[in-house]
């Protein structure tokens, strides 16, 4: 009987441990971590809210972002359509990877143009104008809090 409590004990232990360190789903990231800096992010995940995006949205606080999770691998375009604010935008692969960054201005009466990742991506992330730091290639990290 002693043996079989020592065994269940690990069992217990060993389970919760694997389950502290599942890993956090892209949909339900609330911070992304680009080398030293760190977002606190929303997330835009369905169709309505990647469609959405910021427009009309307040300011972004100094560490803040908007998490666009992509519905499938590809070269997503983004525009600045009812937004009030300038924005940096960065493109981040599958294997999460930043593939490349663009600071975009607020659109013009009689022109809005559509940007486009620079290679296919899985997810973007929007912060203030200037905020962004980091370069292709550094690796991207989010966690669930």
């Amino acid at each position: 009987m002693r043996g079989w409590k020592k065994c269940a004990s690990l069992l217990l232990v060993v389970s919760a441990t694997a389950l502290a360190q599942a890993p956090c789903p892209a949909q339900r990231a609330r911070d992304i971590r680009i080398g030293a800096q760190r977002f606190a992010v929303e997330v835009a995940a369905t169709p309505a809210a990647r469609e959405r995006g910021l427009s009309g949205h307040k300011p972004l606080a100094r560490n803040a972002g908007m998490w666009f999770v992509m519905p499938e691998v590809g070269l997503p375009g983004f525009w600045m359509r009812g937004m009030r604010f300038p924005i940096d935008l960065i493109w981040v692969s599958p294997d999460q990877r930043v593939l490349g960054a663009a600071t975009l201005p607020l659109c013009r009466k009689d022109r809005c143009p559509i940007r486009y990742a620079p290679e296919p991506s899985a997810y973007v992330l929007e912060v203030a104008a200037g905020r962004f730091a980091g370069k292709a290639g550094d690796a991207v990290e989010w966690g669930c809090r």
